[in-house]
């Protein structure tokens, strides 16, 4: 199965490294075309993907691009958690206004509020990872 790669952050860690595609292609067990397409073409094997990461000392997934529909999602996550803590954040200091709320039930709210908006957060960016 080809994945794809982001091609100039290969280039950018083999050059900051000092090494030509041929010292890379030594480092990482690989043929120098093999390299040469996976920096031109930006795709190729997961096998050849996860060498090229071996040799250069990264993450594999970190040398992947991200398709474009996923960072879309993740921005519309994000955005959903804070037009939601927005919104219960006006609600509730509305009721602490209108009298209807203590102080002590203000500061529940805000805190259970502030619970759920991060664990939201932590959702989505562990999503995003995978």
């Amino acid at each position: 199965m080809k994945r794809t790669i982001n091609t100039e952050l290969v280039k950018r860690l083999r050059t900051e490294r000092g090494w030509s595609q041929e010292e890379l292609a030594i480092a990482s067990d690989l043929s120098t075309r093999t390299v040469q397409r996976l920096e031109t073409e930006g795709g190729g094997s997961a096998n050849s993907i996860k060498s090229i990461a071996s040799a250069l000392e990264v993450n594999m997934h970190n040398l992947e691009e991200k398709p474009r529909t996923h960072l879309i999602g993740v921005r519309w996550g994000y955005g959903g958690v804070i037009v939601g803590v927005a919104c219960a954040v006006l609600a509730i200091a509305s009721n602490w206004i209108t009298g209807d709320s203590s102080m002590y039930e203000v500061g529940v709210s805000m805190g259970v509020v502030g619970l759920i908006a991060g664990l939201s957060s932590a959702i989505i960016g562990w999503a995003s990872a995978r």
